[in-house]
């Protein structure tokens, strides 16, 4: 077996033999920065390697919620968002589930919005508590994306309400539009998403990354690559209006934006 990366904001365990549990935990609130973004890519690298005979991820979170998405106060760090490879650097993490070699099962309590709502989109299974709530939440903080990443599993007036709104969907409701494939109660959620992973691990190692690849062919990531690339070019544009930091001012404020249109 390949070792095990020794990472900051991202643990690696072992719940059962031929599982492997990927949890964020940068507290309070699974924000993402440049560095989370790398270690989930890391954190799957050794997920995936065929030495470690893995047949199952189960990406979940530490805390009250899954994750917020971007951490805000690198909204006002130019040196960190105006860095022409960031966008490259949020793909590195969006691209290690979506092209992950074995299967993906998501855990979501709380919260699970922008990055974090991308990660679950991509996901192969969504298991959500009660209490789980979605949301492409983005242009509240005035930047542009998630929506094609929704549209990966989403109806399209779904996603066409969630990213014009930034309005948050119960998981129930996530359950009625088919991106989660079970609610339970918040002290289930563990047991049930174990469940599923179990129910995934007992089949052959090669069989199961061979269905990976089918799905992948299925659900061409090629399209949803170019969507996503799309959107990041579109919202290296508006990161550069002064509307872009009044949004992110304004949330920091906890106040509302004022808008000029420039």
């Amino acid at each position: 077996m390949t070792n095990m990366p020794e990472l900051e904001f991202i643990q690696i365990s072992i719940p059962e033999e031929a599982i492997v549990a990927i949890t964020l935990n940068r507290p309070p609130v699974n924000a993402f920065n440049p560095q989370m973004y790398h270690e989930v890519k890391l954190a799957f690298e050794y997920a995936n390697a065929p030495e470690n005979r893995y047949r199952c991820i189960i990406l979940n979170a530490k805390g009250k919620m899954f994750s917020a998405g971007n951490d805000i106060s690198i909204f006002s760090d130019d040196a960190v968002y105006q860095n022409p490879n960031y966008s490259s650097i949020v793909d590195e993490a969006g691209n290690a589930v979506l092209f992950s070699e074995i299967p993906v099962v998501c855990s979501v309590n709380g919260a699970c919005v922008g990055t974090g709502f991308c990660l679950a989109a991509v996901s192969d299974v969504v298991v959500a508590s009660e209490k789980g709530k979605f949301g492409i939440t983005e242009l509240n903080v005035g930047v542009i994306g998630g929506a094609p990443e929704a549209g990966y599993c989403l109806p399209p007036k779904v996603v066409r309400y969630m990213a014009l709104t930034g309005n948050l969907l119960t998981a129930e409701q996530m359950h009625q539009y088919n991106m989660v494939c079970k609610v339970v109660p918040e002290d289930r959620l563990a047991e049930e998403t174990l469940s599923v992973a179990r129910d995934i691990a007992k089949h052959d190692p090669l069989g199961l990354r061979c269905v990976r690849k089918v799905l992948l062919k299925i659900y061409d990531p090629n399209e949803l690559g170019e969507n996503v690339d799309y959107s990041s070019g579109l919202n290296r544009e508006h990161k550069k209006t002064e509307d872009f930091k009044e949004a992110g001012c304004a949330f920091r404020e906890k106040r509302r934006p004022v808008f000029w249109g420039r």
